[in-house]
């Protein structure tokens, strides 16, 4: 063939190529850019107007144009079970008859040290993942973990099935193992843990509306276990809340002193509670979840004052089995955890002590239970006279100061000099609408064009609800939240009428408002539990005007997140709630929005660093002093 019929062959392999596709009636009415970079569809000449496409975690496909912004089950991970692991279903009973081969102490060593390295300052779950694959797996199992775990949605160490494997131990394994005893499987009972942990027999309605249902329970009771929060603002909250608002309001009348009551009650002081807490806790942190008992004489507390703490903190195996076995079964659930929660602090054999999860211990020492040992003295205790009173007194004290700190909070967001706002108290609220009966919020703070109105409730979801009890405490619980939503919809009222009865200044433009609800001590909020919320907020004609964004809901914790972005120059709470009603994750919550949607990294509120050493400082003044240099 001559080069010039091979050219004519080549052109028209080309053209059919590019252009066999196409209409004989477009060929010649319109033309083609060939620009460098932009695709066209095979055969044709026109241009692609999806180019590519990409795959969303959830497994969705989109174009690679549109915005690539999570949705909430892109948020979700799914742990491994044992069929996935092992390649087989494992037989049934197989956790509990391996458990009763296995010594309590070696199966709570193991749930310790797992559970500390998922909680250490800093952990990457995907790396402890891969260290227990590399470490406990071997073969096939091994890499067909590791191979798993490529999904970054996937996850092989759950703390729930840790601390569901520590429970079951505590009910079936022996103190010791018998001599000729073959030990038992302990990775495989905590695998079949998760391959069962979780089934219902009936999920429930998959619609939402105004009731959660059974597996709107499940979710709500595992967000509320699996809650992060971070140590130093639990500290922070601490100190202002237990230590510092006392002393600052102690001439109030209905104010107690919190520190006194909480030794009158239980004969222990909170000084010391903190210092040996905090002492525990440092020691987990560098990795050492088992400490001997002897450690804690190296304190300069006296003897009787460390066993008093101690006793609160504290319990033997066999306390704890007893506890297990005090429970009511209609009542545990596979999120139930009440004496690891009351005792974070185990006592092993030949005087030591073991930290099983040190989340638990900050919460038992630095959170809202310390309350409970005032309202519940240890047995045996004397208690003081007058107790019933004073243990309402302090507890309402502790719910006014949660207030007061969230206050501070949002004084601290809104001190920017550069824009006209302010926050609006409690007080001034007050003062402004006083019809009769009139109910008004906590505060409001007056943005430009916009009102962010906010109730603070320190109601917490009962015991039954956070464990997914099936009953009607959760929608009991929300219902309670509901009413709270009644002073935010009739101070909106107030302001959308007269709102220069607060300001001084009429209002020149329309306003629009946002109705904020804050519970200080957390809520589980998701998709479910907001659609819950809103549905039944409808229904009651709650929050409905056309001039008023969707309810919102926050933690401490959130607030917190919002307060370091402003010190960072970041966007203010406004444009953060703007922001979030528009976004992809408008049904989740604001740490959710804040990280994965705004993609922001809130560093610490810088007030906390001073309000750690406050917390530490009972710590700090028992630590063993070095040996001055000569």
């Amino acid at each position: 063939m001559d080069a010039t019929n091979d050219l004519v062959r080549r052109i028209e392999e080309i053209r059919r190529l590019l252009a066999e596709a196409e209409p004989e009636s477009l060929r010649s009415s319109y033309l083609a850019d060939p620009s460098g970079g932009r695709a066209v569809l095979q055969g044709s000449t026109a241009p692609a107007l999806v180019s590519e496409w990409n795959q969303h975690p959830s497994g969705l496909w989109l174009p690679k144009s549109s915005a690539q912004t999570p949705a909430p089950i892109d948020l979700m991970a799914v742990y491994l079970t044992a069929e996935e692991v092992y390649g087989v279903t494992p037989p049934t009973g197989y956790t509990t008859r391996q458990l009763q081969r296995l010594s309590l102490e070696s199966v709570l060593r193991f749930s310790a040290f797992w559970l500390t390295a998922l909680a250490m300052p800093g952990a990457s779950a995907r790396s402890v993942d891969e260290r227990f694959a590399g470490t406990m797996l071997n073969g096939p199992p091994r890499d067909r973990v590791l191979n798993l775990l490529r999904d970054t949605t996937r996850r092989l160490l759950v703390p729930q099935a840790l601390m569901l494997l520590a429970r079951t131990a505590v009910q079936v394994s022996p103190g010791s193992l018998p001599d000729g005893v073959a030990q038992g499987d302990l990775v495989g009972a905590l695998l079949c843990i998760s391959q069962t942990m979780g089934r219902q027999p009936e999920t429930g309605p998959t619609v939402i509306e105004d009731r959660p249902g059974p597996l709107g329970r499940e979710i709500i009771a595992n967000q509320h276990f699996n809650h992060t929060w971070s140590v130093s603002g639990v500290l922070a909250r601490y100190a202002r809340r237990w230590l510092e608002l006392p002393a600052e309001h102690q001439s109030e009348p209905a104010v107690v002193d919190l520190s006194q009551a909480y030794e009158d009650c239980t004969g222990v002081r909170l000084e010391d509670l903190a210092a040996i807490a905090g002492y525990l806790w440092a020691r987990t942190v560098q990795g050492c979840f088992v400490v001997e008992r002897a450690e804690l004489s190296t304190l300069d507390i006296p003897h009787e004052r460390r066993e008093g703490v101690l006793e609160l903190i504290s319990n033997s195996m066999s306390g704890l089995r007893e506890e297990l076995q005090r429970e009511r079964a209609e009542l545990r659930t596979e999120w139930s955890f009440d004496p690891f929660q009351r005792w974070p602090v185990i006592k092993l054999p030949e005087e030591r002590l073991l930290i099983l999860d040190p989340r638990h211990l900050v919460s038992r020492a630095f959170g809202w239970l310390p309350i409970w040992d005032i309202k519940f003295p240890p047995p045996g205790r004397i208690k003081p006279s007058g107790h019933k009173k004073l243990a309402a007194r302090a507890e309402q004290t502790l719910r006014h100061f949660s207030e007061v700190y969230v206050s501070e909070v949002l004084h601290h967001i809104a001190q920017d000099a550069s824009t006209a706002r302010r926050v609006y108290d409690d007080e001034q609220l007050k003062a402004a609408y006083t019809a009769q009966g009139q109910r008004i919020a906590d505060a409001a703070i007056d943005y430009p064009g916009a009102w962010i109105v906010i109730e603070v409730t320190t109601t917490q979801l009962r015991r039954e609800a956070a464990t997914a009890v099936p009953d009607e405490s959760q929608i009991e619980d929300i219902d309670k939240l509901i009413e709270e939503l009644d002073q935010i919809n009739a101070t909106i009222n107030s302001l959308r009428a007269d709102e220069a009865a607060l300001t001084g200044i009429h209002a020149t433009l329309p306003r629009r408002f946002y109705p904020l609800l804050v519970l200080p001590e957390g809520f589980p909020v998701n998709p479910i539990t907001l659609t819950v919320i809103r549905e039944r907020a409808r229904s009651r004609n709650l929050l409905q005007g056309p001039d008023t964004a969707p309810l919102e809901i926050a933690d401490i914790e959130e607030l917190e997140m919002i307060e370091g972005v402003q010190e960072d120059a970041g966007p203010s709470l406004l444009e953060i709630l703007q922001s979030k009603n528009a976004g992809s994750l408008r049904n989740a919550g604001f740490r959710e929005h804040i990280l994965h949607v705004m993609r922001l990294s809130p560093p610490k509120p810088s007030r906390q660093a001073e309000l750690f050493h406050a917390a530490m400082k009972p710590l700090f003044e028992v630590l063993p002093k070095a040996p001055a240099e000569r």
